[in-house]
């Protein structure tokens, strides 16, 4: 998420902000904030940048910090001003398809949890031309629960959706919350009414899962079929782009850093449950114990870490799984 007053005052760096690959399509980016002013200006940048497939709301994000500023999961308690900041920020693209403004919420805040509430909600912010919701199936708590504890203690309820998709069958649908593989999102897809299923942290915490994703859920004839030394060795190349381009751990005097140790983040679950997938995550571990001036780049670091690990399982692929 990106709060729309960092984009309005670092309109000279947005490409840290906002740059991505062309890989990355379809790409969405996420808008946090409750200024109608505001939040059309940064969707505006976000347009004008380009590349983007989709400009979302956070209408769901229950942590203090962002309730206190009265965004994320706060704004559902107010579906008018919702309502307005979405048509602020679809402005002159009414048809809402270049890119889709769209709107990520709960079913239900503290005790506005009720069906009634919700299809108002849903109601209320869809006359402002916003056609796609994706809705976490779990209420949230604004105090009383921590952003952790909102995400796993309120009770799943998948009716809900399914109730909406019924009661507004022109709006699109996507589900979120609970599914945990690839397998569950086609079984979901195939077994209710939803129009997309959402993938959350079980994306990054088992990104290996997804190796079926291309076959399974978009019909292709065949995967990447990539083995994970494969991945590894694109993705050093790809952060070693990154940080010719903006500087890396050792770039003090450059306030918008691509720091290694950010980027080494995403392959420290590649091989999560499996053996070896502890010492490789001990082994990167080592190297931040380090002096900075005294750590290897990271191209070191993750080719260090990466020989603690068979060559079966770095060499392996879904077709041979």
């Amino acid at each position: 998420m990106l709060v729309d007053q960092t984009l309005l005052h670092q309109k000279d760096n947005l490409s840290y902000f906002l740059g991505h690959d062309a890989i990355e399509s379809p790409l969405a980016v996420q808008l946090g904030g409750n200024s109608i002013d505001a939040l059309a200006a940064a969707a505006q940048l976000c347009r004008e940048y380009g590349g983007f497939n989709e400009i979302n709301l956070n209408c769901g994000c229950p942590s203090p910090k962002v309730s206190k500023q009265c965004f994320g999961a706060q704004l559902m308690l107010h579906p008018e001003r919702v309502r307005d900041i979405c048509a602020g920020m679809i402005g002159l693209n009414p048809t809402c398809i270049d890119p889709e403004i769209t709107v990520k919420c709960r079913i239900g805040v503290d005790d506005c949890d009720s069906y009634e509430e919700l299809k108002n909600f849903i109601s209320i912010v869809s006359t402002s031309g916003v056609q796609h919701f994706i809705v976490h199936a779990r209420k949230c708590w604004l105090s009383g629960l921590n952003p952790h504890e909102n995400r796993t203690i309120p009770v799943l309820n998948y009716d809900f959706l399914y109730q909406l998709k019924q009661d507004f069958p022109s709006l699109a649908f996507t589900l979120n919350g609970g599914v945990a593989n690839i397998e569950e999102a086609h079984r979901l897809l195939e077994t209710t009414n939803m129009d997309g299923i959402m993938i959350g942290r079980a994306a990054y915490q088992y990104p290996w899962n997804l190796r079926n994703a291309d076959r399974l859920l978009y019909g292709a004839e065949r995967n990447p079929n990539l083995s994970r030394r494969e991945i590894i060795e694109r993705y050093i190349d790809y952060a070693e782009d990154l940080q010719d381009k903006w500087g890396g751990e050792k770039s003090l005097d450059k306030k918008y850093a691509m720091r290694t140790t950010t980027l080494v983040k995403p392959l420290l679950s590649l091989f999560n449950g499996e053996h070896g997938g502890k010492a490789f995550k001990r082994k990167i571990g080592e190297f931040w114990c380090l002096n900075i001036d005294d750590r290897p780049g990271l191209r070191e670091i993750i080719e260090s870490a990466v020989k603690v690990l068979p060559d079966s399982m770095l060499d392996a692929r879904q077709d041979q799984d």
